[in-house]
């Protein structure tokens, strides 16, 4: 499935309103926020459409039932968006994770706990909050992606600690830039918050891939709001910069990025980042020099005025942080 859905799920009390543009989207918040009343006025909906309306392009579904027996449901539905309230541990396991790779379906799945397993964007975590007449998703992590305090502009280049995601590409070229502080590659985005401990002395700059760092959000936004002196950068991708900054003066490029929504398959890419790897490869495959390697980086990108446009696309907060 791909595309953008907007949802309209109202009762004569209640009005949620939203959009679903991805194939994993989280819904996240305290106790008594609206979180299972969603559901289960979907639900209700499914059973005898009494009372409830929903407007949707594609059919809205709800998991329940013995969690046991989950597979067999998912196996009998097709290009729907599939809600899953919390405290069924199914979507935490590896075997969902598995199974939903390949999915066409689109999954809203309400849990406060991460979900390890699932490479989900921090763009696509959301809470339930009352505004005006109705209910309506709010982003949790919205003012998370990204905000910098003005402090940030004036960190000391010497204690500055740039911890990268990667150990690959995204490490090659942020460490071949950088003018002030120290740059480490992290090796995976399970790994930075161990280097985050590490050097909880440090002021630090953290950037990772957004499009599959929903599991681990929180605990950068904790540390940040306890140590009161971590920047925290989460473009979609490294990739993402490269095709955003039009070194590869390819027009086609430019509209996907506009919408990649109408363009992602669900069935074919399970998380965006793999999406825009596999686009940058594709673009990049006529001319060998500038031939993408995720492994090492060609000197195309990393030089000169191609290097230069990378850095435009950074925010102007995090190119004062790091000397640029």
């Amino acid at each position: 499935m791909k595309g953008k859905h907007h949802i309209v799920i109202e009762t004569e009390r209640l009005k949620y309103e939203f959009d679903i543009r991805r194939n994993i989207t989280v819904i996240q918040g305290d106790s008594a926020t609206g979180k299972t009343t969603l559901v289960e006025i979907l639900a209700e909906f499914s059973r005898n459409r009494g009372g409830v309306r929903v407007i949707s392009d594609v059919s809205c579904m709800v998991f329940s039932g013995d969690e046991r027996h989950w597979k067999t449901f998912f196996e009998e539905t097709t290009e729907n968006i599939i809600f899953i309230d919390e405290d069924y541990e199914f979507v935490f396991g590896v075997d969902f994770a598995e199974y939903i790779r390949k999915s066409d379906n689109y999954y809203v799945i309400i849990s406060r706990r991460p979900l390890y397993n699932i490479p989900y964007s921090v763009q696509e975590i959301y809470g339930i909050r009352t505004s005006g007449k109705y209910h309506f998703p709010e982003k949790v992590y919205q003012e998370f992606y990204p905000i910098y305090e003005n402090e940030y502009k004036d960190t000391e280049g010497p204690n500055l600690l740039v911890l990268v995601e990667d150990s690959k590409a995204g490490y090659q070229f942020f460490s071949e830039i950088i003018k002030k502080g120290q740059c480490i590659g992290c090796g995976g985005n399970s790994k930075i918050y161990a280097k985050m401990m590490e050097n909880d002395s440090r002021q630090m700059l953290i950037i990772a891939d957004g499009a599959a760092f929903g599991a681990y959000i929180a605990n950068m936004v904790s540390f940040r709001n306890l140590k009161k002196k971590v920047a925290i950068y989460l473009p979609e991708s490294f990739e993402w910069l490269i095709l955003k900054s039009g070194v590869l003066e390819d027009r086609s490029v430019e509209e996907i990025l506009k919408h990649p929504e109408d363009y992602i398959d669900s069935a074919e890419y399970f998380s965006w980042e793999r999406f825009f790897t596999e686009l940058l490869r594709e673009k990049s495959s006529k001319d060998r020099y500038k031939q993408y390697n995720k492994d090492l980086l060609p000197v195309f990108y990393k030089e000169g005025k191609n290097a230069d446009s990378i850095i435009r696309v950074l925010p102007e907060e995090i190119r004062s942080l790091i000397g640029l």
